[in-house]
């Protein structure tokens, strides 16, 4: 989990009104090398809950491990003397297989869920207090992705593509299905749905 160490304001969340993002630190690196792909200014943590990324050991074996991972940024997309503009998608759902030792990715998707109706949040300011001058819109993406399209490749050790099985061929010892670790994700990054319901009989 890379949890946000950020200062909140007495509002509970982060403020509107700026620009850039503040510096990365560590594990915040990759997440911001993957997601400025997209557009240079990201906040790889939100304004307000969720913030940062979870990930979760989906599926593994003695050579790979299979990782899913889920990410709560957003991205500025003006700069002064424009008013800040917020582009916030509901979040960002990834794949990943690597084997064990880290030295090559077989397999990376990163992508914006586009199966509800709606999956971004637009905000902008229309003055200098953005307590009273925030339109906000609702929007939907069709798609917004990232994509490996072929395995990696080490520098002077070129691997032969019949070497590399595909996804669907990998044998896992261990594993869960793609939903139950997406569950379990979520109830890490909301901690109310860690809250196991009852009933009255």
């Amino acid at each position: 989990m890379v949890k946000s160490s950020l200062s909140y304001s007495t509002t509970g969340q982060l403020s509107s009104n700026r620009y850039y993002p503040p510096r990365v630190h560590e594990a915040e690196v990759i997440l911001h090398n993957l997601l400025r792909m997209f557009h240079s200014q990201v906040f790889i943590y939100s304004r307000f809950s969720p913030q940062g990324a979870a990930a979760i050991v989906r599926a593994q074996n003695e050579q790979y491990v299979d990782i899913m991972f889920r990410i709560h940024a957003e991205f500025q997309l003006n700069t002064p003397p424009q008013q800040p503009f917020w582009f916030t998608p509901a979040q960002f759902t990834g794949h990943i297989i690597i084997n064990r030792a880290s030295s090559h990715i077989d397999f990376f998707y990163l992508h914006v869920p586009s199966d509800n109706k709606l999956n971004v949040d637009l905000e902008w300011l229309n003055g200098p207090r953005e307590s009273n001058t925030m339109e906000v819109d609702i929007g939907y993406i069709q798609q917004m992705e990232l994509r490996s399209s072929s395995p990696s490749r080490t520098i002077g050790n070129v691997r032969h593509p019949e070497k590399i099985k595909k996804r669907e061929e990998i044998a896992w010892i261990s594993e869960m299905s793609e939903r139950d670790a997406l569950d379990v994700i979520e109830k890490e990054m909301y901690s109310f749905k860690q809250v196991c319901p009852f009933f009255i009989l």
